[in-house]
């Protein structure tokens, strides 16, 4: 395991496990554990093998959004805070080869909802809540929450969330796609470690490019993602493990998926 002020990092096979450590402060970030989650990530990012990671935290929340004790670094607007400390992170979890599960043990506000939702899937405990209390202090949504909102809720009811400074119950995140999956609280991590393990035993290649669909595919046109597509399912096919599975396929037994 590394530890880091404010971040744990560990391993079991092919999943690697970031865990947000400031329990006692409902793991609000603060620019310390910014660098640490970066840090982190890019650490599992480089690790050989590693085909999923777990985003999940320590203590009773995932994440209560920016601690409100420290403010922006002398002569830094939050503008650039939100751009050079927050958008990094954001930038590597989407554009990383590997699948993310978010695996959040309760309660998840602001950027930390954001950082949840930006997540390719999400495992969240029964009795978790997500609040967007922006408004409340006078703010907007950050972290590309209005983004992620607006196309799991529709325009007016991620407008009445936020405008509202509102809070949605796990079966609410449910039922809006806003999450995968619910869990008791104290198997949120080990559900989101077991989905991460059952998701790095398929073709690691399909998985890859099937999240670089999705994710370029909110900014195209359906002829560009068409062309995505036929050009992902090249690769797809020339890869070994396409040729592992056909062959599995017709030996009648589970493939063995080498990522190559």
């Amino acid at each position: 395991m590394t530890e880091r002020a404010t971040v744990l990092l560990s391993r079991d096979g092919h999943v690697a496990t970031v865990r947000l450590n400031r329990p006692d402060a409902l793991n609000a970030f603060t620019r310390q554990m910014r660098s640490d989650l970066l840090a982190a990530l890019r650490e599992a990012n480089q690790m050989s093998g590693v085909r999923v990671i777990v985003i999940g935290a320590e203590g009773r929340g995932f994440c209560s959004g920016a601690d409100l004790t420290e403010g922006p670094g002398p002569g830094q607007t939050v503008e650039r805070q939100l751009l050079d400390e927050y958008l990094p992170i954001f930038n590597l979890i989407a554009s990383m080869e590997q699948t993310v599960i978010a695996a959040v043990p309760g309660v998840m506000a602001g950027i930390g909802a954001a950082l949840a939702m930006h997540c390719d899937l999400s495992v969240m405990a029964s009795s978790g809540t997500m609040v967007m209390a922006f408004t409340n202090v006078g703010l907007v949504p950050d972290g590309g929450a209005s983004w992620n909102l607006l196309r799991g809720m529709g325009y007016q009811r991620a407008f009445a969330f936020i405008a509202e400074g509102g809070k949605l119950n796990a079966e609410q995140c449910l039922q809006l796609g806003l999450v995968n999956k619910l869990a008791d609280a104290d198997q949120v991590l080990a559900e989101a470690q077991g989905w991460a393990a059952a998701l790095a035993e398929r073709a690691p290649i399909a998985l890859r490019e099937t999240k670089a669909l999705l994710r370029g595919a909110a900014a195209q046109t359906f002829q560009q993602t068409f062309m995505a597509e036929a050009s992902a399912q090249n690769t797809c096919l020339g890869s070994d493990d396409a040729a592992e599975a056909i062959g599995a396929f017709f030996e009648k037994r589970k493939p063995v998926f080498s990522g190559k």
